[in-house]
């Protein structure tokens, strides 16, 4: 089994390392760059609608809401708070 490890600082830089699943193939575990897998996560804007413009497992998130792109152009959302 694979070694955990944690992070040097609390942001993982581009080289590193992250672990995932390929959708491409079956039982597939591999580890990405996480500059990679980052082009997943939208910061500068979030979606205007459920069906806008988006890719699977797109990940955007603005105060308040975290939203995730389920399937090609549909989002769902959640609210977040601080506990």
């Amino acid at each position: 089994m694979a070694k955990i490890s944690t992070y040097a600082s609390s942001t993982p830089a581009d080289a590193d390392k992250v672990l995932g699943t390929d959708a491409d193939a079956t039982d597939a575990t591999k580890n990405f760059l996480f500059s990679a897998v980052r082009t997943y996560i939208i910061t500068s804007s979030v979606p205007a609608s459920a069906a806008a413009t988006g890719i699977a497992g797109q990940i955007a998130y603005e105060s308040g809401w975290l939203y995730i792109c389920v399937a090609t152009n549909t989002w769902q959302r959640v609210a977040i708070a601080t506990w």
